[in-house]
C-alpha cells in the first residue's frame, strides 16, 4: 500500500481531490470525519473539552455545540491549541490503525489531512500532496460555502501558509480553475506516484 498526504488551505480544493483519487480506487482516511467520532456524546475526549471549555459548548441534548466551539476557538488562538492538544492524539492513532489495516494491500490509501504538516502527520505518508489556490480563489469557494470572509480569513491564519506546506510536499497541485483542471492535475499526480517519480521536478504546477 501507498499512503499518500493529501492537505491544503480552508476552501483549496483538497476534498475535491481527495474525492478523485478515490475514483481511482485509493482507500481514504478522513482526519475530519475522525475528528468528528472522537467528539461524539459520552467520550473521554468531549468530557475533557467540556471540563476545559465549559458546560456552554453543550446542546440541550448534551452533544457538543461543535459550531460554536469552532466560532469561539478560531478567534481565540490559545484555545484552539488547547483543543488541538486533547483531539489531535485519538485522530492520529485512528489514523496509524488504519494504515496497520491496509499495510499489506496493493494501491493507495490517501490520508485527508487539514493540518498534515502542523500535526506531523506527514511522516505517516509515503508521499505528500498539498492543494493549493490563491487567495482570491479560496475566499470566493468559502463564500459559496456561506462562510463570511471574515471567518475565512480567521481559519487561514491558524493553518501554515500554502507557500510553506509546498516547500514540504512532493506534489503540489494548483486549483484555480475548473474542475476537469483539477482532474487533469490529480491524475498527473496519481501517475507520478505510480511511477515512483518522488522529489525532482514534480513541483511545476501540478
Amino acid at each position: 500500500m501507498i499512503i499518500v498526504g493529501v492537505t491544503g488551505s480552508f476552501s483549496s480544493g483538497k476534498s475535491q481531490t481527495v474525492l478523485i483519487f478515490k475514483r481511482y480506487g485509493a482507500k481514504v482516511f478522513d482526519a475530519d470525519r475522525a475528528a468528528k467520532r472522537v467528539v461524539r456524546k459520552g467520550t473521554p475526549v468531549t468530557r475533557a473539552i467540556i471540563k476545559l471549555f465549559g458546560r456552554d459548548f453543550l446542546k440541550k441534548n448534551k452533544e457538543l455545540d461543535r459550531k460554536k466551539l469552532a466560532d469561539h476557538v478560531f478567534s481565540h488562538p490559545r484555545a484552539l491549541k488547547k483543543l488541538n492538544i486533547l483531539i489531535h492524539p485519538e485522530v492520529i492513532m485512528e489514523c496509524f490503525k488504519m494504515i496497520e489495516r491496509f499495510r499489506d494491500r496493493k494501491g493507495l490509501l490517501v490520508l485527508d489531512v487539514p493540518l498534515l504538516f502542523e500535526s506531523n502527520m506527514g511522516r505517516l505518508a509515503d508521499y505528500t500532496v498539498v492543494v493549493s489556490a490563491t487567495k482570491a480563489t479560496i475566499l470566493k469557494r468559502a463564500k459559496q460555502k456561506g462562510v463570511s470572509g471574515a471567518l475565512a480569513r480567521k481559519i487561514l491564519s491558524t493553518q501554515w501558509s500554502l507557500k510553506r506546506k509546498a516547500r514540504l510536499a512532493d506534489f503540489v497541485i494548483r486549483n484555480d480553475g475548473s474542475i476537469r483542471d483539477l482532474e487533469r492535475r490529480v491524475s498527473e499526480v496519481y501517475q507520478g506516484i505510480l511511477a515512483n517519480r518522488k522529489g525532482g521536478n514534480t513541483k511545476d504546477g501540478h
